[in-house]
């Protein structure tokens, strides 16, 4: 009797726990219905960028404060929510920080619409060439359902987690990603996966492309082709006009020699013919008196003494 009485009361006790636990963690006003961590290792820096989506399951009581963990020592991006169209998210939010003590941090910001995002970059990265990362990610909220993705980088190989999560995709880019779902995960738990993969080349997966203003860095090899052929146009250019400026200033100088050397011609044949009028006239003069032959210094004529006379 006594054995039955104990376990009939265990068993009473059991229901109402069952019955009561999900209605309390339903009425938690923080509870999300869905979250989604994305952790990118060596992404655009030899470091783990971390996404973290939620969706709170009350989307009433809006605007409203939400709170995120993110460890001590990460660097925050972002903190922000989704606009109304689902497609993109509103300006940066401001945000207010608490170290908890506990190698977490608190940040808190004002979400419009129920779904948000928290961006931030963490130095978990263990080792040279064989890599190895322990994430782990503190809920401050309930959460209904939670997937966590890795993502794997380019030109890693031997990617492995702990526990194993199943491969699920790969994007356009060639970037492999992991994943794996928790349901029903209480607030303060900690979820926790170990990565390993190996990868010598130092550079992360996606380089920004650098611009004229970056020191050290060299253009993209479309860039540097165009500016060749910008540069061969140019110089063939500056030829052309070298050489149409060239054969112009030839052109104007003949032109001006020509132009200088055909009045002096003129000139020199008009005094030739002045000379030789002159000299005609010379020959040609008569004393009017005797007729005698008069010369060109002849003022009076030397027979007859009489004055020279222009007729």
């Amino acid at each position: 009797m006594i054995l039955r009485k104990i376990f009939l009361c265990a068993a009473i006790a059991l229901a109402l726990i069952l019955t009561l636990a999900p209605r309390a963690f339903a009425q938690d006003p923080n509870r999300l219905a869905a979250l989604k961590i994305s952790v990118w290792p060596e992404y655009d820096k030899p470091t783990v960028l971390v996404i973290v989506d939620g969706t709170l399951a009350d989307k009433t009581n809006l605007p409203r404060a939400i709170t995120i963990l993110i460890p001590s020592k990460a660097e925050l991006l972002v903190a922000t929510y989704a606009n109304p169209d689902g497609t993109s998210f509103a300006p940066e939010q401001a945000t207010t920080s608490k170290d908890l003590g506990d190698g977490w941090t608190s940040i808190t910001f004002t979400i419009n619409t129920p779904s948000f995002r928290v961006e931030y970059y963490h130095d978990a990265l263990i080792g040279a060439a064989d890599k190895t990362i322990d994430f782990a990610h503190k809920l401050s909220a309930p959460a209904d359902a939670i997937t966590v993705e890795i993502q794997q980088p380019l030109r890693a190989s031997n990617f492995a987690t702990t526990p194993a999560l199943s491969a699920t995709r790969t994007d356009s880019d060639g970037f492999k990603y992991f994943s794996g779902q928790y349901q029903n995960v209480a607030a303060g738990q900690t979820l926790k996966i170990q990565v390993k993969y190996t990868k010598t080349d130092p550079h992360p997966s996606f380089v920004a492309t650098p611009t004229a203003n970056t020191p050290g860095s060299s253009a993209p090899a479309n860039v540097a082709s165009d500016s060749f052929w910008q540069n061969a146009f140019l110089l063939t250019a500056a030829v052309a006009l070298g050489l149409v400026a060239v054969f112009g200033f030839l052109m104007l100088q003949k032109r001006q020699a020509q132009t200088h050397t055909a009045p002096r011609h003129t000139a020199r044949k008009s005094q030739a013919a002045r000379r030789a009028q002159s000299r005609a006239s010379a020959s040609s003069a008569f004393c009017t008196q005797c007729g005698r032959a008069l010369g060109a210094e002849d003022n009076f004529c030397p027979r007859c003494g009489a004055k020279r006379r222009t007729v």
